[in-house]
């Protein structure tokens, strides 16, 4: 009996036993074995399991199997990125790889969510492996930001302040913190954290001046050593520390502040040659950060020695403004730029996009050749403004008429003369006036006036002017309208269109009644004797067609031809119809046309038609009554004639 262990390579595999006796003889029995397909090893793996915000990263998932033709199906529950599958046997033994590389990006909000790699095998049963996202927030995707000088100045043994702003793009969280920072290239060593810890030599020497509510964030130092020249701090300021972020792509050192400490204060004109002429610069002037100042400055020059240079500086003899754009300090580059003309005496400065910490003091000097001058009361200091002034708007009626005339003025006072502000107004106006005015030295007053008609429609209206300080820097004032009348105004404004139509209307109604009246008497007057007789038998009634009497008189007297009685309509007598008549009988008078009061005269007529001639007479009137009674008439012998002549 021989006993052996095989290695299955195959779902059907055939198993062969050969034996050879001595003699030459030989035998052999085969059986084939059936093996079940197996999966193993499903496994999620990165070269990293810190992901980056924003930073793509490769992630495999990985599952083994014994039978090829039952590859498993691999997936993703990110299924909106990229993937791809590879499969292959692994060398020395019948097991089958498959591999799914997806490229995966995390975003902030995947921090603590789970990658899953599902495996469907052909049966349909399902395997999955699963890790956890630990997201590194990328630091450009931050929700706020800062602004701080780049360098600042202080004396060994003094204290400075560096000041800083910070805004959030959406809404401020609560109780959040400030922290200053050291800038080194992999650490973070802290020079001010409220409920931290900070390096020894910032320990105790450090604070925050301004409140975190304001979106302050100014840092003081006190006792400036010379260790401290040319570190660069930064600030921190959010809720998370900064350690959860990743830094690929960007450097604290573009935003810090560089410390420079001196052992004493230079003058800067301690080398100059002449005596100090005097010149009229405020020791004072306000500004509007974020937009930008005219600093007013006149100096006494003579006519025939004048200046050929003007240049500002700062106390520490840092360069403002200066022709050579190279001598100009890289934070006032391209912002600063002299207004006045030297061979006037005008020395006046404009800064633009001016920050909240460009408080000077900068203070102005000339050049004329190799010679400097320089002045008395020529430095000034300056007060930032952190919003506009609010427009003033001259009164205006609280209830206005729809329709009526108003004028109104909006003022603002401002200090940058060479960008006024502009204004805007919620209503559209028929005229508008703007007009300068200087209040003081260097401080302007802008006033805006226009006239605008009320629009219809009562109830409370807003007046809103708008001021647009340079670079977009808005303040307004709204007043409230109560405007009342509007149906009147309507009307008035509808009068002038709908009267000339209704005129125009009366007039066509008119001429077509007058055109009508006119047509029916004509067509009433017109000569009925143009009508044909109608035919005396469909007139006829049956009884007068068979009696052989024709009555002479009548009860009531025939009216006008539309009023006649029913009678004589169907009656044979017609004097008027057996020819063509050719003239028009008189008119008669209005009161003969209503009476029942008979003619005196007889009627008879005679008419001949078809041969045959038919005579009639009127018949006799009814005898009076008993008690007036008439003698008879005398015998007649022509009033009982009848018959067919």
């Amino acid at each position: 009996m021989v006993t052996t262990s095989l290695f299955i390579e195959k779902e059907y595999q055939t198993v062969e036993c050969y034996v050879e006796h001595r003699g030459g003889r030989s035998a052999s029995a085969s059986r084939t074995l059936t093996s079940q397909c197996s999966i193993s090893g499903l496994t999620v793996s990165s070269a990293s399991y810190e992901f980056l915000e924003g930073d793509p990263n490769k992630v495999t998932c990985t599952v083994s199997y014994t039978c090829y033709r039952n590859i498993p199906t691999l997936k993703w529950n990110y299924g909106n990125m990229p993937a791809s599958s590879d499969t292959s046997k692994l060398s020395g033994g019948a097991l089958w790889r498959t591999v799914s590389t997806l490229t995966f990006t995390a975003s902030a909000n995947d921090d603590g969510r789970s990658l899953i790699c599902y495996a469907r095998l052909a049966g349909g049963q399902t395997r999955r492996a699963t890790i956890t996202l630990r997201v590194k927030r990328n630091i450009l995707n931050l929700g706020w930001s800062f602004t701080a000088p780049a360098t600042i100045t202080g004396l060994k043994g003094s204290c400075l302040t560096i000041p800083c702003k910070f805004s959030y793009k959406n809404s401020q969280p609560k109780d959040l913190e400030v922290i200053w920072y050291l800038y080194h290239r992999n650490e973070y060593p802290a020079v001010y954290n409220q409920k931290g810890t900070v390096i020894r030599k910032f320990n105790g020497r450090t604070s925050l001046t301004g409140s975190v509510t304001e979106k302050n964030c100014s840092l003081k130092i006190e006792r400036l050593e010379m260790s401290d020249n040319h570190n660069q701090l930064y600030p921190w300021i959010e809720k998370n520390t900064i350690t959860s972020y990743h830094t690929k792509g960007h450097s604290f050192y573009d935003g810090s502040t560089e410390l420079i400490v001196s052992e004493y204060e230079r003058d800067a004109f301690e080398n100059y040659t002449t005596s100090a002429l005097p010149a009229d610069v405020p020791l004072r002037f306000s500004a509007l950060t974020r937009s930008c100042v005219v600093i007013p400055c006149s100096f006494q020059y003579k006519e025939d020695e004048p200046m050929t240079r003007g240049i500002w500086s700062k106390k520490s003899g840092d360069i403002v403004f200066h022709n050579g754009q190279s001598y100009v300090i890289d934070h006032f580059k391209g912002r600063t730029k002299m207004l006045g003309n030297l061979n006037e005496g005008n020395c006046s400065l404009e800064i633009d996009d001016i920050k909240p910490f460009d408080n000077g003091p900068f203070c102005f000097y000339a050049e004329k050749g190799h010679e400097t001058h320089t002045f008395n009361n020529s430095c000034v200091f300056i007060i930032m403004k952190a919003s506009p002034e609010k427009p003033v708007m001259t009164p205006v009626p609280k209830e206005v008429d729809a329709g009526s005339t108003i004028t109104v003025s909006c003022s603002v006072t401002h200090t940058c003369s060479s960008h006024p502000p502009v204004f805007s107004w919620s209503v559209s106006h028929l005229t508008i006036e703007v007009s300068e005015f200087m209040m003081s030295r260097g401080t302007w007053q802008t006033t805006s006036t226009i006239t605008f008609i009320v629009t219809e429609g009562d109830g409370v209206r807003n007046l809103t002017c708008n001021a647009i300080f340079w670079r977009n820097r808005e303040q307004a004032h709204t007043v409230s309208l109560n405007v009342k009348g509007s149906l009147m105004y309507q009307f008035k404004c509808s009068a002038p269109m709908a009267f000339p139509v209704s005129f125009v209307a009366l007039i066509i109604i008119t001429l077509a009644a007058v055109f009508a009246v006119f047509i029916w008497r004509k067509r009433k007057h017109t000569d009925e004797s143009l009508k044909p007789p109608p035919r005396p038998e469909k007139r006829r009634s049956l009884w007068d067609r068979l009696s052989r009497r024709y009555t002479d008189d009548r009860d009531r007297p025939p009216r006008p031809e539309k009023r006649r009685s029913i009678w004589s309509r169907f009656s044979r007598k017609e004097e008027d119809r057996m020819a063509w008549q050719h003239e028009r009988k008189p008119r008669q008078s209005f009161w003969s046309r209503f009476s029942r009061r008979q003619d005196c005269t007889a009627n008879i007529s005679v008419a001949y038609t078809s041969n045959v001639t038919c005579g009639a007479v009127s018949k006799p009137r009814c005898p009076s009554p008993k008690d007036n009674r008439r003698r008879p008439s005398p015998f007649n012998p022509e009033n009982q004639l009848y018959g067919n002549l």
